[in-house]
């Protein structure tokens, strides 16, 4: 009996000891963090059917099923920037984490990034360092990893290497993933120090950058990452403490002490009553039904939209596609003439301002024609003739055969450009080789492995700019400095260049490359370097491009003349707020202040779809908010008399 019962002792130490270990053996659980580029460029067409954040959206969708496919417990959280602040604030700061880290998140995901909107710029260096300091912030229960989807890059200024360097290495698991939206070799550079780069620039590309994504993620997250405490610091050893000496002992005597006063104290008797309640004291009352009076729910008032004539509606329909207030690419390819027109398809052009008669909205709910999204044609493009380089070339001791191209204006200046290069045998025209020059963080040119030979090299995607008999040495570094034209920069009225663009102002940023923004008039032309540029043309709302600048071509960015609108209230009325139409939502742009004056309610507005919001008769209650929809023509006036 004895026997028996110490072996059942035995198999229940054995299985507590288990449980102990097991314990132990704490594990951390996966989290992944999908950092998302809302930039205002995130606007632009990234193929025929979707905009660059749809693509995005798609790319975040797609990657949650595959993972969730092999592991259902992994938590995926969103950051985005560049979404709560426009272009013109440049505001560096704005960043913010749009849906928490949580199991089974994909309905709470897609339809936050379908509420999202793309606005701003691209403080990704600071966006980086906020997700390590706020979503990074439990190393001990969590493994994180991060996935950076945008088309672009730093944007303000920020060192991402350095954040990568100092706080995001400590606080991830796994190395990033970088999902570039566009084909832009250089960005590929800017992004190695932070991790594995991929490109996603048609719907082939993306489904590969989530298949090795997906796949990486099952090789890592299926073994398991134990828990380890950071090892605590030594505990001080104590300080000894040196004793006071000891102060001799005084014998005082009985005698000598005072004798002591005696009170005496008698106790005081208190007599205490005992309050006896009895049961039916707590009889409840009897309710009486209370009559219920009927609530009668006020008729909510329908919101008032404009009618349009019958005669405008079909020009509404055809110059719907007229508006852009999109970021595009624009890129020339052809191989024929001097000027690239960056165009939108042609419209009647109208006389000057005339005034239509004042248009009322009635309170009849009968919907306005529906503008289609609105999205950039296709430029129209005519690349410029060749032109010949001027060069030097110079050779140093080398190990291998290498090719460094500088651009210089010929007086001292570098340009940190970074256009492609096509490589072309001198004798039978074959091509070579093709890439894109780029260059370190002090612009110094990477060089590049060439086969010693005569060899013409074409600079620019147009291949416009000309270098011929370009000889490469055997075993030497061979430096090539081209002298460089800059690229001009002009603006114009669509199917009216002789009008001059006297009402607006531009700002023109280059991309990827810290510098100045510069401001041009509309009525002059600027020669800029060669680069990839944003440009904000100052009309309402702000008209954004972007446009890819070659060496020796002239530019001309095309403007849809302006159209008006009058809001005819002689009565101070309060303030109403101006919206766009963009693809199927409205954007707010500009708010107005109704004082009575219809001289000061006149606005200058592009060609589009608007919606005007407001309070009725300025009461500044919320919930009986009137909107007004109205569309613009060029070179016409609009009335509107607000009800």
């Amino acid at each position: 009996m004895q026997r028996k019962f110490l072996s059942i002792l035995f198999f229940c130490l054995i299985f507590v000891f288990a449980a102990i270990g097991q314990q132990q053996k704490a594990y951390k659980k996966n989290r992944i963090l999908i950092l998302l580029d809302a930039s205002s460029s995130m606007v632009e067409n990234w193929n025929s059917s979707q905009s660059r954040f749809k693509a995005a959206a798609t790319i975040v969708g797609k990657l949650m099923d595959s993972v969730y496919s092999f592991n259902a417990d992994v938590e995926f959280a969103l950051r985005v920037y560049g979404h709560q602040h426009a272009v013109p604030e440049r505001n560096c700061f704005d960043t913010r984490r749009e849906v928490m880290f949580s199991k089974n998140n994909y309905t709470q995901m897609m339809l936050r990034l379908e509420d999202l909107r793309p606005y701003g710029v691209s403080p990704i260096a600071f966006s980086l360092k906020q997700a390590a300091e706020e979503d990074f912030n439990d190393s001990y229960n969590y493994a994180y990893s991060l996935v950076l989807i945008t088309d672009g890059g730093e944007s303000c200024g920020g060192n991402i290497c350095d954040v990568v360097k100092t706080l995001l290495n400590k606080k991830i698991e796994f190395k990033p993933y970088i999902v570039s939206l566009v084909n832009y070799a250089p960005l590929r550079e800017q992004y190695t120090c932070l991790g594995h780069y991929l490109q996603a620039a048609t719907p082939e590309e993306m489904n590969s950058a989530v298949g090795i994504i997906a796949e990486d993620y099952h090789k890592v997250l299926s073994i398991p990452i134990l828990k380890v405490k950071t090892p605590e610091t030594p505990k001080p050893a104590p300080i000894a403490i040196k004793q006071a000496p000891q102060v001799p002992e005084v014998v005082v005597k009985k005698d000598s002490l005072p004798t002591p006063t005696k009170y005496l104290i008698k106790p005081i008797k208190q007599q205490t009553k005992l309050l006896v309640i009895k049961r039916s004291n707590f009889r409840r009352p009897q309710l009486q039904p209370r009559a219920i009076e009927p609530v009668v729910l006020p008729i909510k008032e329908e919101e008032p939209v404009i009618v349009l004539k019958k005669d405008i509606i079909p020009a509404m329909k055809n110059t719907a596609r007229l508006r852009s207030f999109g970021l595009f690419w624009s890129t020339p390819s052809l191989k024929s003439r001097r000027i690239e027109r960056i165009a939108i398809p042609p419209k009647e052009v109208d006389s000057p301002p005339v005034a239509t008669r004042p248009v009322v909205a009635p309170p009849v709910n009968k919907p306005i024609p529906k503008a289609p999204p609105a999205r950039p044609s296709p430029p129209k493009v005519t690349a410029p003739p060749i032109k010949e380089a001027t060069y030097n070339l110079k050779t140093e001791a080398a190990k291998e055969t290498l090719l460094e191209i500088l651009f210089t204006d010929g007086k001292g200046k570098f340009f940190s450009s970074t256009p492609q290069v096509k490589v072309l045998d001198a004798k039978t025209g074959a091509e070579v080789k093709k890439f894109f020059r780029t260059v370190d963080a002090t612009g110094h040119p990477d060089p590049q492995k060439m086969t010693p030979g005569n060899y013409t090299l074409l600079i620019g995607k147009n291949e416009n700019f000309r270098a011929k008999s370009v000889v490469i040495h055997p075993n030497s570094l061979n430096k090539v400095t081209i002298i460089a034209e800059n690229g001009t920069l002009k603006f114009h009225y669509t199917n009216n260049e002789k009008r001059p663009v006297q009402e607006f102002s531009a700002l023109v940023k280059k991309n990827f490359e810290p510098g100045p923004v510069i401001a041009q008039h509309c009525n002059e032309e600027k020669q800029y370097s060669a680069g990839s540029y944003h440009i904000e043309i100052g009309t309402l709302p702000i008209s954004r491009r972007y446009l890819d600048i070659d060496f020796g071509v002239d530019y001309v960015i095309e403007i849809d003349e302006p159209g008006y609108v009058s809001i005819t209230n002689t009565a101070p009325f309060g303030k109403a707020t101006f919206y766009y139409q963009h693809g199927d939502n409205f954007t707010q742009f500009y708010t107005l202040d109704i004082n009575g004056n219809p001289a000061l309610q006149k606005v200058q507005l592009q060609p589009g779809y608007y919606e005007i919001r407001f309070n009725e008769k300025g009461t500044g209650q919320p919930y009986i908010e009137k909107r007004v929809k109205f569309f613009v023509q060029s070179n016409k006036s609009t009335e509107i008399l607000l009800p």
